[in-house]
């Protein structure tokens, strides 16, 4: 792989640094970035820890010779960074944020890139081992949600067992799109989590995956990152399907750099050959936006 002059500890500590309104300077000259670096794209923790990330890298290597470095964060800040040219690309799931950059004029060339679904996981009682000749019980859950598909009335019962002490939830980490599409499901259960069984992720989708199963807690999560996880045994899917829980995955480019590749990795991963791999990657997903 091509070197880079920015240093990944570069990337990492701007992306831990401040809120995303306070990145929103004014717009500066277009730097065009040497063909001879690698194409540095900026992607949602979901998209690495399910192994997409890798997955696309891959592939367009393969196809197109073309060296792409991808650095993972919370969607919020990779946006940031797209902003101010520290990434050339970035693929993330926060539509608002995106749209608001892109009101700005601060982004360009936004495409879907793929969809997904977040699941509400939570914890189910394994049944003991059944005698022999004895058929195994399906686990428990002890809030009766599995198998419910309007996510807003199991968090109002989340909620409520919540207050009861007898639940926890665990909501992802800030700026992440996990953590906007949790916001929106509160709000569509009119409510607003408070409380000690209301906890805070620190990390990444994988790494609130792997608390929450350790807290025992309830958990949305990317499915892609779900099926990637081998730390959920005491967890199980307990709501799906709800068309409220759709994950949308954006590419964009940024406005302060300019590099030579930028347009081809997008016309790539938009394209046939792109959609194939997409298709392929880990995680399930899909190469148009869900119905219903």
């Amino acid at each position: 792989m091509a070197c880079i002059s920015l240093s990944r500890r570069r990337l990492l500590r701007a992306a831990g640094a401040a809120p995303l309104a306070a990145w929103l300077g004014p717009a500066r000259a277009q730097q065009r970035r040497p063909q001879t670096q690698a194409l540095l794209v900026g992607v949602a923790t979901s998209l690495h820890d399910s192994g997409f990330a890798l997955h696309i890298r891959r592939a367009i290597a393969r196809d197109t010779g073309l060296a792409v470095d991808t650095t993972p964060g919370p969607s919020e800040r990779m946006l940031a960074l797209l902003e101010q040219g520290e990434v050339d690309v970035a693929i993330t799931h926060a539509p608002q944020a995106e749209e608001a950059l892109l009101r700005q004029g601060l982004v360009h060339d936004r495409r879907f890139v793929a969809s997904n679904r977040f699941v509400l996981a939570g914890p189910l009682e394994r049944p003991a081992s059944p005698t022999k000749g004895r058929k195994a019980l399906p686990p428990r859950d002890p809030l009766g949600l599995a198998g419910g598909v309007d996510v807003a009335a199991a968090l109002a019962r989340l909620a409520q067992a919540g207050a009861q002490g007898q639940a926890l939830f665990l909501a992802p980490a800030e700026r992440t799109g996990a953590r906007a599409k949790e916001r929106s499901l509160w709000q569509a259960a009119g409510l607003e989590p408070q409380g000690p069984w209301y906890l805070r992720a620190v990390g990444g989708m994988a790494e609130t995956l792997a608390q929450a199963n350790e807290r025992g807690a309830y958990v949305l999560v990317d499915r892609g990152v779900w099926l990637a996880s081998r730390q959920r045994e005491g967890l199980g899917i307990v709501v799906e399907g709800d068309a409220r829980l759709a994950d949308l995955y954006h590419a964009m480019r940024s406005f302060r750099v300019n590099h030579p590749a930028g347009k081809l990795f997008l016309d790539w991963l938009t394209g046939p050959t792109g959609r194939r791999a997409v298709s392929s990657a880990p995680g399930g997903y899909g190469v148009t936006p869900p119905r219903g």
